[in-house]
């Protein structure tokens, strides 16, 4: 037999759960109207003999939909046979999710509980009350409707601008200048860019978390596959509502478009495809210097003759392919080693690669002093757990958190390669390679020739139609530093053809910087690579450098 429910104004004893909210994390941070709603509920309660026994929320939870803490304060109430009362400030402060709101009210009401407003005055023993309780839960969602569409329609506004105005993803932060809000990488974002790189690289995502939580930045794994797949990271922001489907945005990307697209497989969005024909090593490589898009290459069928050309309309940038090998054969003469500076340059190498072996060994030597420390706080916990100084469930979340630390430095430590001990047979290497850049294009194959051409140029090179000449965008710099020795001693030639020695002070100018271990070099993009990382990969896999 159901138990019937006695009228709001009969009960003997009014029993209540106090229930205060804010919506966000903003107004909880300001202790925004959580104590006004505390202290106007309770002063209600003494003045209509409430007797408040469990007090709920006091956090932020969005009042717009039931969230996780307002089900378990409904769940626990229902259960408990003493409340009969929900003192709460205001309706809205209940819930602002409307006829959802109006169900739970009505359940409650079931089980002889009120939902009763310290603010706003209803009789829930009447039609006409619950009507007004009904209408103001209704109010306040058509209220929230109304704010979010006026909120909405800003948004989307200020992402067709480019203006990226929703929360932050991570690695980058927000700055005000004025009254603009500019969003900019921080710290975690400039190590964040690393996962790109290594993606396009070949590296696995298991692989890639543990490098990243080794550099400090706790990335899980199946948050990095979202946050590779974004394209706010390239710099666009992509939004159901927006035409095209996404804008280019006006902050800085964390990685550029070309390695995102690897990364993510998608090596040709952005670009024409073209089946590759081993005739046109250029393609792909040379860009217009008008306009900026690279060159591709056809056939003249009538007479037989190819051609590379710009395909903008009315650029008319095309030249024959003999010539622009002829030339390009030329350009690259520029950046070869000349025979009388191999001393000099191969002490400049084994200079460099001398203190890479040393830079090496520091940070080494720094992990290892990290993993020790980790050693020993593992055994002094270990030892805390032996004494009774702490509890099991204390140990087991600390040893986790431990050996967790130690595994990822584990996997930093393994991730370095061996030393370069034959600094002198590399350095020959590479200046042997260095001295013979036009022969190794001139007879090399469609891939040699590409390879070759990514690692002098890693971002290729313009052609320039109307003096006929090539012009670059980024010298490896190995390469650059040769023209320099090249320029400086054709210079100092002039003045004295007996000797080179005056060229001796270039190897302190000539230091050129390796940022990245050997292991990374091993799974680099060869267009990225540093020549002596290139032939050291090659010799440690038996292999010549073409």
């Amino acid at each position: 037999m159901t138990k019937p429910i006695v009228p709001y104004n009969k009960l003997n004893k009014r029993v209540a759960a106090l229930w205060t909210r804010v919506s966000s994390q903003d107004q909880f941070n300001k202790n925004c109207s959580l104590d006004t709603q505390r202290e106007t509920c309770e002063r209600y309660a003494q003045a209509h003999n409430i007797t408040i026994k469990k007090h709920f929320g006091a956090t932020f939870e969005s009042a717009k939909s039931e969230g996780k803490l307002y089900q378990q304060m409904i769940s626990e109430v229902a259960k408990d046979n003493e409340i009969n009362v929900i003192l709460v400030y205001s309706f809205d402060r209940f819930s602002r999710a409307g006829d959802e709101a109006i169900v739970t009210k009505a359940f409650l009401k079931s089980k002889g509980i009120y939902v009763v407003s310290a603010t706003q005055a209803t009789d829930p023993d009447t039609a006409a009350g619950e009507l007004m309780e009904n209408l103001l839960f209704l109010f306040n969602k058509f209220e929230n409707q109304m704010r979010r569409d006026k909120t909405y329609g800003g948004t989307i506004a200020s992402l067709q601008r480019g203006d990226y105005c929703l929360q932050c993803p991570l690695g980058y932060s927000r700055h005000k200048e004025g009254k603009k809000l500019i969003m900019e990488i921080n710290d975690e974002g400039r190590i964040l860019r690393n996962a790109w790189v290594w993606r396009a690289q070949g590296m696995s995502e298991i692989d890639i978390c543990d490098k990243l939580n080794a550099m400090g930045l706790n990335v899980k794994y199946k948050r990095l596959n979202q946050i590779l797949k974004m394209p706010i990271y390239c710099g666009y922001i992509v939004h159901e509502k927006l035409e095209g489907g996404r804008v280019k945005g006006n902050f800085e990307p964390l990685i550029d478009e070309e390695t995102f697209n690897i990364a993510n497989g998608l090596a040709n969005v952005g670009y024409v495809k073209h089946q590759v024909n081993e005739l046109y090593p250029l393609c792909g490589h040379v860009r217009c210097a008008d306009c900026g898009t690279k060159l591709s290459g056809y056939e003249a069928k009538q007479r037989h003759i190819h051609y590379y050309k710009c395909s903008t309309k009315h650029c008319k940038n095309n030249k024959s392919l003999k010539i622009m090998h002829m030339l390009y054969a030329e350009f690259l003469k520029e950046f070869q080693l000349k025979p009388e500076l191999v001393p000099l340059f191969q002490k400049v190498i084994r200079l460099e690669l001398g203190h890479f072996n040393e830079e090496q060994d520091n940070e080494v030597k720094t992990i290892k002093a990290n993993k020790t420390e980790i050693e020993n706080k593992i055994k002094k916990v270990q030892v805390r757990l032996g004494l009774g100084e702490i509890s099991k469930e204390i140990y087991d979340t600390t040893i986790g958190a431990l050996q967790t630390e130690l595994y990822k430095i584990n996997t930093q430590l393994n991730s370095y390669s061996k030393k370069l001990s034959n600094i002198d047979k590399i350095a020959n290497s590479i200046s042997t390679t260095s001295c013979k850049l036009v022969s190794l294009w001139n007879n090399g194959n469609y891939q040699d020739k590409v390879q070759l051409q990514k690692l002098v140029f890693p971002e290729g090179v313009l052609w320039d139609k109307v003096n006929e000449s090539f012009r670059t965008l980024k010298i490896n710099r190995v390469f650059d530093v040769i023209h320099s020795l090249t320029d400086d001693y054709n210079d100092k030639k002039e003045r004295s053809d007996n000797e080179i020695s005056p060229l001796s002070h270039l190897v302190g100018m000539a230091r050129f910087e390796l940022t990245t271990s050997c292991s990374q070099s091993r799974h680099s993009n060869r267009a990225e690579l540093h020549p002596a990382h290139f032939l050291f990969e090659s010799e440690c896999k038996g292999t010549a450098f073409f």
